[in-house]
C-alpha cells in the first residue's frame, strides 16, 4: 500500500530530527550565502545605493554560487535522506564529495523537466500540470540510481502512473503543511523585529535585509526536512511497484 501523507510528514520529520546537524554541515554553505547577499542588501540601503555599480557584480557572482551549490545540496541531502530512510550510514563527507561530479547530469534532468512543463502549460495549463507530476521523481531517478537524461524522465513516469491522483494527493499535503510551518517560522520573528523597528509590513517591495535574511536561512535550514518528501514518497513508489 502506498505511504499515507501524514505518514510521509512523520517519516520526513523523524529523519530530520535525527540527522538534522549532518544536513546542516551541507545546507551551512546557502547560509553562509544567504548572509553575504543580505549583508550587501545592508550595506547598500545603509549607503542609499551609491556604490551599487561595485556590489551588482558581487550580487551575480554570489546568485551563480547560490545555483551552483544549490544543485549540489539537493543531491546531496537526497542521497544522505535516501541512507537514512534505508537505516546506513549517512557518509556525509563522501557523498559531498561525489556529488560534486553529478551537478551537471543532475541540471540537464532538471532542465528537460522544466522544459516539458513549460511547453505543456503554454499549450494548455493541464498538460503542464500531468507532465510536472508524471516528472517530479526524475531528478531523484537519476540522483538516487545514476539514470540519466530521457530515460530518468521516463522512469519517473513509470513510477507515477495509475496512481497520478494518489501522487497528487501526496505531493500537496506535505507540502501544505510545509508551507504553513514555514509561514509561521518566518512570520513570527518578522513581526517582532518589525514592531521593534517600526517595519510597515510584509511589502514585496523594497524587503528590509533582515526580513531577507530570516527568510532564506530558515527555509535553507528546514531544507531537509522538504527535501525528505520527495525522497519517501519515492521509496514508497518504487516499493509498490516490485
Amino acid at each position: 500500500m502506498l505511504i499515507q501523507p501524514v505518514d510521509i510528514l512523520k517519516k520526513s520529520w523523524q529523519i530530520f530530527k535525527v540527522n538534522w546537524q549532518e544536513f546542516t554541515k551541507v545546507t551551512a554553505w546557502l547560509v553562509v550565502l544567504a548572509i553575504l547577499s543580505a549583508l550587501l542588501s545592508y550595506f547598500d540601503q545603509v549607503t542609499l545605493f551609491m556604490f551599487v555599480s561595485y556590489t551588482f557584480p558581487i550580487y551575480v557572482a554570489v546568485s551563480a554560487l547560490v545555483f551552483v551549490v544549490g544543485l549540489w545540496v539537493n543531491i546531496v541531502l537526497a542521497r544522505m535522506i535516501w541512507s537514512a530512510l534505508r537505516q546506513l550510514p549517512l557518509e556525509r563527507r563522501k557523498l559531498a564529495h561525489d556529488s560534486w561530479r553529478d551537478t551537471v547530469s543532475y541540471l540537464w534532468v532538471s532542465i528537460l523537466v522544466g522544459v516539458i512543463v513549460t511547453i505543456g502549460t503554454i499549450l494548455f495549463i493541464v498538460p503542464g500540470v500531468i507532465f510536472g507530476i508524471w516528472y517530479s521523481f526524475a531528478a531523484l531517478v537519476f540522483v538516487l540510481e545514476g539514470v540519466k537524461g530521457y530515460e530518468a524522465l521516463k522512469k519517473s513516469k513509470s513510477l507515477v502512473q495509475g496512481r497520478f491522483w494518489l501522487v497528487v494527493w501526496r505531493w500537496l499535503v506535505p507540502f501544505f503543511v510545509y508551507s504553513l510551518v514555514l509561514v509561521v517560522m518566518i512570520g513570527a520573528p518578522s513581526l517582532i523585529i518589525g514592531f521593534l523597528t517600526d517595519w510597515s509590513g510584509f511589502s514585496t517591495v523594497n524587503q528590509p535585509w533582515w526580513f531577507q535574511l530570516i527568510q532564506s536561512v530558515i527555509t535553507v535550514l528546514t531544507l531537509p526536512l522538504s527535501a525528505g518528501f520527495g525522497v519517501v514518497l519515492y521509496s514508497s513508489l518504487k516499493e509498490e511497484r516490485k
